[in-house]
């Protein structure tokens, strides 16, 4: 088991809202999972993840409760005010206290909403197809809170210095950002490729829906392999989680 490792945002929330995300670091799961693997859909022995699981609710406060998901890479989100099985979607939304939201990832953008007042919260999965169909806007359309009463912060991600796409992926976006957002989250590469920038995109969505306190975003999935999972590099390995609670 190596050194436990977390990141804790920094953006201006209130004090009753707890959010962290984790590293690879200080887990018990062996490589190529090695070895704070989240996930139990990656091919991980059960066991591990479950050790792994438990020393995420240490970080909460007692009695709090896990509420996971199944991500697909849609736009759909739940809204829970009491933990249940796994639900597919790919964002959650919740008012209640106690109840740690959680979004696994290894280069998909993790992120976290919480009102100013601490009454809500939200945790999204944002992986390019989630962006391209709505997910964030989906995801303000379910909170009760008003999109200039919010704060956002985004986790690590893979950067758009290792995110290569094609044109396919481009085109995706061209309804749902401006012109001027498009060139910037889409730079030209070789053969007709484009390197993406999903923190970028998050933040231009996040702006033009009128949430203007955003924060993070500086982390690279794929360029520190010390620190993060990165299935674009990798391939078979393990997840993270970006999880937020209401104390």
């Amino acid at each position: 088991m190596s050194k436990f490792e977390l990141i804790r945002p920094s953006w201006p929330s209130p004090e009753s809202v707890r959010a962290i995300s984790t590293t690879r670091s200080g887990g018990f799961s062996a490589a190529p999972f090695d070895s704070l693997n989240l996930a139990d859909h990656v091919g991980d022995v059960t066991s591990a993840v479950q050790r792994n699981r438990e020393l995420l609710v240490d970080q909460f406060v007692a009695g709090s409760k896990s509420q996971w998901l199944q991500q697909i890479h849609s736009n759909h989100v739940a809204r829970v005010e009491s933990s249940t099985e796994p639900l597919e979607a790919d964002a959650l939304v919740t008012s209640s206290k106690g109840i740690v939201l959680n979004i696994l990832t290894a280069d998909c953008l993790p992120l976290l909403l919480c009102a100013k007042d601490g009454s809500e919260i939200a945790a999204v999965h944002c992986g390019w197809r989630g962006l391209a169909s709505g997910i964030i806007a989906n995801t303000l359309a379910t909170m009760v809170s008003a999109p200039d009463q919010l704060l956002a912060w985004m986790g690590p991600a893979i950067g758009s210095c290792h995110f290569e796409v094609g044109a396919e992926v481009r085109e995706a976006f061209a309804g749902s950002l401006s012109a001027e957002s498009l060139e910037q989250c889409f730079q030209s590469a070789a053969d007709a490729k484009f390197m993406a920038n999903l923190v970028g995109i998050a933040r231009a969505q996040l702006c033009e829906l009128g949430v203007r306190k955003v924060s993070g975003g500086d982390y690279c999935t794929y360029c520190d392999a010390d620190r993060y999972y990165s299935y674009r590099r990798d391939g078979q390995c393990g997840r993270m989680v970006t999880a937020i609670c209401i104390t």
